[in-house]
C-alpha cells in the first residue's frame, strides 16, 4: 500500500493543474462538475470471505455467510475533461465474514484506498470503476465463543476491482452503491497453517460535497 501512494499523488498533480487552470463553468449537471471538489461518505458495508476461493481449493465446499460493517472517510473529484473525473478516496472500511466447520467470524478493518473513473452518464447518475488498495489495520476472529486478535497473523495487502453507480439527490448530495471484487488471495495464519480466502464486498454509502 505505501509503495502505491507516492505514485499515485504524482499521477494526480496534472490533472489538478489542468482543473485549476480551465476557465469556470456551470455545471452541466449534478453528476457533472468543471470544478475541483472536496467531500465525506459513510455508510454500510456488506462483506463475505469466500474461503472457496483460496489456494489451494478445499476439499470440500466451506460455507460462508455475509457480515455487516461501516465504512467513512474522505474522498477528492477531480474532472479530468467532458463527463469524466477522477474522484479517490480515503476510507477506513470495515469488512468481515463467517465460515461454518467449525464456527468462525472474522471482522478486519482496513485503510482502503479506491481510485475511480467516474462517468456522468445522466445529470443525476454518474458510473464508477476502478481499483481499491487496502491496507490491513487491525484483524480479529471469534471461533466458539472465544475471541482473538489476529492482525499480526494476517496477510496485510488486499488488491479489488470496484464499480457502482452514484444518484444524486442534490447537487451536493448523493448516493452511492457499489461492488468490489476481491483480486488476491488472503493468508489467514501467516505463522502456522494458512488459510486463503478472497473477499467480494456490497457498499452503501451517502456523499457530501462541497
Amino acid at each position: 500500500m505505501k509503495q502505491f501512494l507516492p505514485l499515485f499523488l504524482w499521477a494526480l498533480v496534472p490533472f489538478v493543474a489542468r482543473a485549476q487552470t480551465t476557465p469556470h463553468r456551470d455545471d452541466s449537471g449534478f453528476a457533472q462538475s468543471a470544478r475541483i471538489r472536496f467531500g465525506v461518505k459513510a455508510g454500510l458495508n456488506v462483506s463475505n470471505a469466500d474461503f472457496n476461493r483460496g489456494f489451494p481449493e478445499p476439499a470440500a465446499p466451506v460455507a460462508t455467510a455475509w457480515r455487516p460493517g461501516v465504512v467513512a472517510g474522505l474522498l477528492l473529484q477531480v474532472p479530468v475533461g467532458g463527463r469524466f473525473s477522477l474522484q479517490p478516496e480515503y476510507l477506513y472500511s470495515q469488512m468481515g465474514g463467517k465460515k461454518t466447520g467449525p464456527d468462525a467470524d472474522y471482522t478486519f478493518g482496513y485503510l482502503s484506498l479506491p481510485v475511480l473513473l467516474k462517468y456522468g452518464a445522466l445529470p443525476r447518475l454518474a458510473l464508477l470503476a476502478g481499483p481499491q488498495f487496502d491496507l490491513l489495520i487491525h484483524a480479529s476472529q471469534r471461533v466458539n465463543g472465544v475471541s482473538e486478535t489476529i492482525t499480526h497473523d494476517t496477510e496485510e495487502r488486499s488488491i479489488g476491482a470496484t464499480a457502482g453507480l452514484e444518484f444524486y439527490v442534490l447537487r451536493n448530495l448523493s448516493l452511492t452503491a457499489r461492488y468490489t471484487y476481491g483480486l488476491n488471495h488472503i493468508g489467514l495464519g501467516q505463522r502456522s497453517a494458512v488459510t486463503e480466502f478472497a473477499f467480494e464486498s456490497v457498499q452503501f454509502s451517502t456523499d457530501i460535497k462541497f
